[in-house]
């Protein structure tokens, strides 16, 4: 397991690296230390048949509405008031969230989730980002086709562990 999450932050790196480069937009580089990667631990996505990699001091908070379900995960202690947060929304009518101000400055970046190519869109606003994504499923229900991935991050460093958490979703069988 630990190898795959090893070659999964060399080519997340790999695909953002190139990206930045290949299409004019500043690319924010996946650069989650090892020693970060192997704090992480496998879990289930709530009532949903996925799981994802996060640190072990996060909680994830269920909820459910009549068409749809959405995961979010943060950390545990209240009062970390810093670092990242996160969801999932799974339904089939996910809507991308609008930056908080005119004034936040807007990035795009490609890399793959549940094997299949994203397109996230990252707001930058003064230091505060908020990156999200909207891709399909492969869940065969019916009811939650789409999944939008969102999250919050302080800083560059911990959008890159946000990030990194986000390519490591999978649909267990």
């Amino acid at each position: 397991m630990k190898i795959q999450l090893t070659m999964i932050v060399l080519l997340t790196t790999l695909t953002l690296t190139s990206w930045g480069q290949n299409n004019g937009h500043r690319a924010v580089s996946s650069s989650a230390d090892t020693a970060y990667i192997k704090s992480l631990e496998e879990r289930q996505i709530g009532g949903s048949k996925y799981s994802v990699f996060l640190p072990t001091d996060y909680a994830i908070k269920e909820t459910n509405g009549g068409d749809f379900s959405i995961y979010s995960f943060y950390p545990t202690d209240t009062t970390n008031h810093t670092g990242f947060s996160g969801g999932f929304y799974f339904g089939n009518h996910p809507s991308q969230f609008p930056a908080k101000s005119k004034s936040c400055k807007t990035a795009y970046l490609k890399s793959e989730i549940l094997d299949q190519n994203v397109n996230w869109t990252i707001y930058n606003c003064n230091g505060n980002y908020l990156i999200q994504t909207i891709t399909n499923s492969k869940s065969g229900e019916g009811w939650n086709e789409l999944i939008h991935i969102f999250g919050n991050a302080k800083s560059t460093k911990d959008l890159d562990k946000l990030l990194f958490i986000f390519t490591t979703i999978k649909k267990k069988e």
